[in-house]
């Protein structure tokens, strides 16, 4: 009898990459499946069917409020309540649905709280990264007037109780095992690709090009940066980097810029003025996944100067549609990206500013940044790293039948 798996849809079209690594996931599992598992979409969000690759995914809505959430983690995490539920509480909520619907085992494909809520069913997490704990001096991690930080490490230590954890990069993995003792086993490397709609473009369409040049209102010159306006996303530096290329270099550049706001949008704007650059800055808002693969193909460069890395979709997207990238040179990143990038310094936007003039004037830089970047995209073996997670199920699926004979 085949397992059924539930995808967790945690993550909306808003969301950024944290949605396009759900559409990833489910894609790739469906492709590598072989009949071996049945999916099932599950949300805790109302009217959220999927839809892509021209087929809609049904989805089964967990509706839970608050209170009923509270339950279920207090069944969990209350040394009181984990000694009396076995004779008076209330029910678990979310996993009396989850069996209703027969659910063997619940695949989380980013961090989410409803993680914490799970007591008899198995659970398989993706942790794209620890950043909160390696850069705990950001805002949107740590500031003294948000619990986000117990929130997020809340979640992650219950990795522990994974029976697989998935994440994109072996130094990943490392922080992960460290921070959470979990065992390494049990954590799998599954790398980051392009998202969806970039990973199938093929041939580039002008009348679209025109369209979304226009709807965007493109620069004719522009470095990319598809993000959500969070500080350790590390937007300013590159006002600063066209900054110093138009005041020491005379070269007159523009950025787009693309996501959802966070709340620093305002002040980035701000300081875009300050530093009399707001004309060479465009703040777009979240952009459709459609028009993604024109922005790309109509820049000179992808710019990543972020903070945390390196589980980001972009250079992967960048390198499919064949633009140079400049990354930040973070703590062993070159063990990923090797020289597939440009390296910058995310304190120092004079080293982007001397990347950029070198592509501009030295195409040789330029094409080798391009073919060595396709080159770390097609040495991925997609099917090679989801074969590990197949195995990981077959043998998961023989230890239950061994002590359970109605698995």
């Amino acid at each position: 009898m085949k397992e059924r798996i539930a995808i967790f849809q945690d993550y909306f079209p808003h969301s950024g990459g944290g949605y396009q690594e759900l559409l990833y996931t489910i894609d790739k599992i469906e492709e590598f499946n072989n009949n071996q598992v049945e999916i099932v979409i599950i949300s805790a969000s109302p009217n959220s069917e999927l839809k892509f690759n021209n087929k809609s995914y049904k989805t089964y809505h967990i509706p839970m409020n608050s209170f009923e959430r509270h339950v279920c983690f207090l069944r969990n995490y209350s040394p009181t309540v984990r000694r009396l539920k076995k004779y008076f509480f209330f029910k678990n909520k979310f996993e009396e649905l989850l069996k209703k619907i027969k659910v063997d085992l619940v695949y989380f494909t980013g961090p989410s709280q409803y993680c914490l809520y799970l007591e008899n069913i198995d659970f398989i997490i993706t942790i794209p990264d620890v950043s909160h704990r390696e850069n705990i001096e950001f805002p949107e991690w740590a500031k003294s007037d948000s619990s986000e930080f117990q929130r997020r490490d809340e979640i992650l230590a219950a990795s522990i109780k994974a029976v697989a954890v998935i994440t994109n990069a072996e130094i990943i993995k490392n922080q992960i095992s460290f921070f959470y003792t979990v065992e390494k086993e049990r954590i799998y490397v599954i790398s980051h690709g392009p998202s969806l709609e970039i990973s199938k473009f093929k041939e580039p369409n002008n009348t679209i090009s025109e369209k979304v040049k226009k709807l965007h209102n493109l620069p004719e010159k522009y470095i990319f940066y598809p993000a959500m306006y969070l500080p350790h996303k590390n937007q300013k530096y590159i006002i600063d980097t066209l900054k110093i290329l138009n005041s020491k270099h005379g070269v007159n550049l523009s950025a787009v810029f693309c996501g959802s706001d966070k709340g620093y949008l305002s002040g980035l704007k701000k300081y875009a003025l300050k530093q009399g650059q707001e004309k060479d800055i465009h703040f777009l808002d979240f952009v459709e996944d459609e028009h993604m693969p024109y922005l790309y193909l109509n820049s000179i460069a992808l710019a990543m100067p972020t903070f945390s890395g390196p589980t980001n979709i972009p250079p992967w997207e960048a390198f499919k549609m064949k633009v140079p990238t400049f990354y930040s040179d973070l703590k062993n990143i070159r063990e990923v990206y090797k020289d597939a990038v440009y390296y910058i310094d995310p304190f120092n936007p004079n080293t982007m500013a001397e990347g950029i003039l070198e592509i501009l004037k030295n195409t040789e830089t330029r094409k080798k940044l391009i073919d060595n970047g396709q080159k770390l995209l097609e040495s991925i073996n997609t099917e090679k790293e989801y074969k590990q997670l197949f195995d990981f199920l077959k043998k998961r699926k023989k230890i239950k039948e061994s002590w359970n004979p109605d698995y």
